[in-house]
């Protein structure tokens, strides 16, 4: 079945970079308003492309002609190997692939199959967690990165530097008063079609995808925290290296949805079902959270568009780009990136219930820590309108994941330490040992100060600035937030480009929402209470 009309082969990400670029300057340029800013974010849009596929770059390992091949790859290395003490050992072998995390991403990690060198193929009783380093590790100097490395150094220095553009292209949007309407170039029904097919190819992505052993090097020590196993060392090591955020969602793998980090020549056994109940439930998992993630987002943007700009229109036309984009193709089977955005999403689209918008804020916040600091806008926005009920669901959803980690702790020694990890409660790392990104391939950790009190400055300024905020200033900020996290974000900050491209197509596809103001739209609880007019004395006669 690998003939038409049955045989479906991916498309690689760099020609799906430069096809979606095109499609999207024929569907949303303004090709009779050159100079208008919908085409501006069109370009920074496209500028994404570049540096995330830089940032996935992976060297291929060389090998004389003579050497045999069983001698470079190990087929052999997967789960099962990693988990052997554990109850229900997993005998599902993997094929080793990129992790979801970048720190096997170095020179040499894999070959054309995706199958990992035995080089870097764990020995007996090792972890596929990086080792750790201590705060006196000597700073790595960028003449010693390998190849592969200044190929992934140069995609996140790239995405920081169109990171700041977009940062600064929302900060600004406030000020930008007029905003004509501006219908892409196809008829209604041609988007619906488009972002139909869009959506169905990247669930049949997700579905087809299979769990490689490297980006489930995170769910080693959640799993153990699932079993109420003893922490350990092991487990506490665990929590810090995937930094803030629910320990529960390290449990769940990431799914390779590009053509780089899958095996392009998988075998028949391969494709078959997880021999093991374990490893089947979580991929099940993983590929549920991860469709139902994607679909949110979908439906997220086609609302907004519908209710808040009073275009079904406009709410296509976001969700067919969102759907376009190559880093949604790159990243859709990765539940870290797409579940907290489909929680912000929806926080904004329901900001009329105060109640229900401080829900879905809470468990963004409380599955990835980095919400959190976007506490001050919501609550200045809602500060005289029923400010009360965003709180009150806002903790509610706290309170929901803690009490998760409750039944994941195995003492209350344990419980406290996951829930230090889940708020970040600790010193900002400095030690490269834990960190990822940018933060080991040259750049001095140290650079992470002054970009978070930069980051908390803004933070707080928001209370303040500006004084009358409506929806579009709440959608702007929101997303200039999220953006400025990435500057400081010590686990491959700048890649988590779903936290705030969502509703940065909200802003760009936007009317003017001077009038969708909290006082406006959400009645306070004083305007409720009925106060009966003063009665009129009549003087006796």
């Amino acid at each position: 079945m690998d003939q038409f009309p049955f045989g479906y082969e991916r498309i690689h990400e760099t020609s799906w970079a430069w096809l979606s670029s095109l499609l999207m300057l024929a569907l949303f340029f303004k090709f009779n308003r050159f100079w208008s800013f919908r085409n501006l974010d069109l370009v920074l849009l496209i500028l994404l492309a570049p540096g995330i596929l830089l940032v996935n770059y992976r060297e291929v390992p060389k090998r004389s002609a003579t050497e045999p091949a069983s001698r470079l790859v190990q087929p052999e290395m997967s789960l099962a190997s990693s988990l052997g003490h554990w109850p229900g050992r997993l005998d599902e072998e993997f094929v080793a692939g990129p992790p979801a995390r970048g720190w096997m991403a170095g020179p040499a990690a894999q070959d054309d199959a995706g199958t990992v060198s035995s080089e870097f193929a764990p020995g007996p009783g090792e972890s596929l967690s990086p080792p750790l380093a201590d705060d006196s590790e000597a700073p790595v100097a960028v003449s010693d990165l390998s190849r592969g490395d200044m190929v992934q150094r140069a995609g996140y220095i790239w995405l920081f530097s169109v990171g700041l553009l977009v940062l600064l292209r929302m900060l600004l949007d406030p000020l930008l008063v007029r905003r004509p309407l501006l219908e892409p170039n196809i008829s209604l029904g041609g988007l619906v079609f488009l972002g139909g097919s869009l959506l169905t190819f990247i669930a049949a992505d997700i579905i087809t995808a299979r769990p490689q052993a490297g980006s489930l090097s995170g769910a080693i020590g959640a799993m153990k925290l699932v079993q109420r196993e003893a922490a350990g060392e092991e487990a506490k090591r665990e929590l810090l290296v995937h930094g803030p955020g629910y320990a529960l969602l390290h449990v769940i793998p990431a799914l390779p949805t590009f053509t780089a980090a899958r095996n392009a020549g998988e075998t028949g056994a391969d494709r078959q079902q997880p021999a093991n109940d374990l490893a089947f439930r979580l991929e099940v998992v993983a590929k549920t959270l991860a469709i139902t993630a994607q679909i949110a987002l979908v439906f997220g943007l086609v609302a907004m568009g519908y209710f808040h700009f009073s275009s079904f229109r406009a709410g296509i036309g976001m969700a067919v780009i969102w759907l376009m984009l190559p880093y949604t193709i790159m990243y859709s089977g990765n539940t870290y990136h797409m579940l907290p955005a489909a929680l912000i999403v929806w926080a904004a689209v329901l900001y009329r219930q105060p109640l229900v918008a401080g829900l879905m804020l809470g468990l963004a916040t409380g599955v990835s820590y980095y919400p959190l600091f976007l506490l001050p806008l919501w609550l200045s926005f809602y500060w005289e309108s029923r400010v009360g009920r965003f709180v009150f669901g806002f903790v509610t959803a706290l309170a929901v994941c803690i009490g998760g980690l409750v039944f994941t702790s195995e003492s209350v020694q344990h419980f406290f330490e996951q829930l230090q990890a889940m708020f970040g409660f600790w010193l900002p790392r400095l030690d490269r040992g834990l960190l990822q990104g940018i933060w080991v391939l040259g750049w001095d950790p140290w650079f992470r100060l002054p970009a978070l009190v930069a980051f908390v400055v803004l933070s707080v300024s928001f209370v303040f600035w500006p004084a009358r905020k409506d929806l579009g200033t709440l959608i702007a900020y929101t997303s200039a937030q999220m953006v400025a996290v990435q500057f400081w974000h010590g686990y491959e900050g700048g890649t988590f480009i779903a936290w705030y491209l969502p509703l940065l197509l909200a802003m760009v596809f936007r009317p003017n929402l001077s009038e969708r103001l909290a006082t406006a739209q959400i009645p306070s609880q004083r305007r409720h209470h009925r106060v009966d007019p003063p009665q009129r004395v009549v003087p006796a006669a």
